[in-house]
């Protein structure tokens, strides 16, 4: 990285969590647990698997969709087909073991990885942590832009849904790419994903970014961000 971009990245890093973003949604309702006393085991993906979710725009509330995902293929690599109540297919998304991805869809264009990226650490002991640079491609591109990616597991959490009460583990992920648009200098996310071992899955996921402008007057801007909530699953 250079020096200016490892400086802007700093610089992101060191803001508070959501700082000059003013979100509507209101705030998951959370309460802390205690946890098990063993590490706990991921249900793994078999075919068949589906996770309902509500996509909420971070900024106004509103409902942008009702998405399905579901486990179409397990060999040689996972595959969940993705798909909105209303019948739109969404982009794939490709991990290569339960956890590890290679495929993301949840960015504004779909990120292929180099290396596969942790969704959580293997160990799923609060305090865990993991730290990884890669690259990532478009599709139909070979270009390679490059990613880095820090995972936390932070706490054990019950989480308060409309569709039910859920005992999880929070994790967290601070993100900085290198992005397609030049006109970036840099682009920042921060994801919360509260974990259900049992499902195998998130009951909830939040995504939020920042990015600095380049030129001569220079600005931090902010991504559009999104929380999904799960409805259902199987």
């Amino acid at each position: 990285m250079d020096p200016l971009r490892r400086k802007t990245v700093l610089t992101l890093l060191a803001l508070p969590a959501g700082c000059g973003i003013n979100p509507t949604l209101p705030p998951l309702r959370t309460e802390p647990l205690a946890g098990p006393g063993s590490e706990p085991k991921i249900r793994p993906p078999a075919l068949g698997q589906s996770w309902t979710y509500q996509k909420f725009n971070w900024f106004n509330s509103v409902l942008v969709a009702t998405e399905r995902e579901e486990v179409t293929a397990i060999n040689p690599k996972i595959i969940i087909s993705r798909k909105t109540e209303a019948g739109v297919v969404l982009p794939e998304e490709h991990d290569s073991q339960w956890g590890q991805v290679l495929r993301d869809p949840t960015w504004d264009f779909v990120q292929n990885y180099v290396d596969p990226v942790p969704w959580w650490p293997q160990s799923l002991t609060v305090g865990t942590g993991t730290s990884m640079r890669t690259h990532y491609r478009l599709d139909d591109s070979s270009f390679l832009y490059w990613i880095t990616v820090n995972t936390t597991v932070k706490a054990w959490e019950k989480v308060h849904l409309s569709k039910g009460e859920f005992n999880a583990l929070r994790i967290e992920r601070f993100i900085g790419i290198h992005h397609k648009d030049l006109t970036r200098a840099s682009t920042t996310r921060r994801e919360t994903l509260w974990l259900v071992p049992e499902i195998g899955r998130w009951a909830a996921h939040e995504i939020s970014g920042n990015y600095l402008t380049t030129g001569k007057e220079a600005s931090y801007e902010r991504e559009v961000s999104f929380r999904w909530e799960l409805t259902a699953w199987t």
